[in-house]
């Protein structure tokens, strides 16, 4: 990746600032069949093995995914000073190979300075029972050029201990709109194609509520799962990871590498 900017002003040692980690938040709002559900997943799958095999560009474990570990220690300096930035989320939006970036427009601010941190790297407590409200913000800030999958993303880099990505190839395979994929119903939301490639439309019913459930999967697979998971050496060195336990984002690494198996 190119150099990175939030936009904002920062510390110009910012890159080499530790962070204080804290665990994700409980789960809530999940029905007894749905949890079911999820435990008969774990037990069937291997977390750490797909969490190893997650591969996007330049990022693969074996490469200690350095393009993902920038974007987070970018978007978490940014939210804490200035806010997350239009410049910001074009930069994701280059990260996920989003055909152009440049036609994104909104505000200079998407995301108000401390939207998702309270103080230091704590997370805002006001995210626990509402973790959509910052996609509602991004949504009014934001005038076009991204839909949900890019919203998700901006949140999985801002503040990956709570929340993670939900692109097309989730929706396909936990949620609805691909027979042919679908593996599991968790999800209400679904996924369109009308010729020109998968996405998914935020004028459902089920946006954004569906992505607040795929958030509270996030959660509890994160807190059930076993303390292992095998995190590059260099998210320790920065803070970014509480040795060995799983972020919500990466359960989500591990989820879009089980779904990448089912999709094209």
């Amino acid at each position: 990746m190119g150099q990175l900017s939030c936009g904002a002003i920062v510390p110009d040692n910012w890159k080499g600032l530790k962070w204080v980690y804290d665990m994700a938040f409980a789960p809530t709002g999940l029905t007894q069949k749905l949890i079911e559900e999820l435990i008969g997943f774990q037990n069937q799958h291997d977390f750490v093995t797909l969490y190893k095999s997650y591969s996007w560009r330049n990022d693969t474990y074996e490469n200690g995914f350095p393009d993902i570990l920038s974007l987070e220690e970018l978007l978490l300096e940014c939210d804490r000073n200035g806010g997350i930035s239009l410049q910001a989320v074009r930069q994701v939006a280059q990260w996920g190979k989003l055909r152009n970036p440049a036609r994104i427009e909104g505000k200079a601010i998407v995301l108000p300075q401390r939207t998702l941190h309270e103080t230091g790297t704590i997370s805002s407590h006001a995210l626990a029972f509402n973790p959509i409200e910052p996609i509602r913000l991004l949504e009014s800030n934001i005038d076009k050029g991204i839909g949900p999958t890019y919203f998700s993303k901006v949140l999985r880099f801002a503040l990956p201990r709570e929340y993670g990505a939900i692109d097309t190839r989730c929706v396909r395979v936990f949620g609805e709109g691909d027979h042919l994929s679908q593996q599991h119903r968790w999800l209400n939301l679904r996924a369109r194609n009308d010729g020109y490639g998968w996405y998914i439309s935020k004028t459902q019913k089920a946006w954004p509520s569906s992505y607040g459930m795929w958030v509270n999967i996030l959660r509890f697979f994160s807190q059930q799962l076993s303390a292992n998971c095998p995190h590059p050496p260099a998210f320790i060195q920065s803070g970014l990871r509480l040795q060995n336990e799983w972020a919500c984002a990466d359960v989500e690494m591990a989820l879009f590498t089980y779904a990448s198996q089912f999709t094209t």
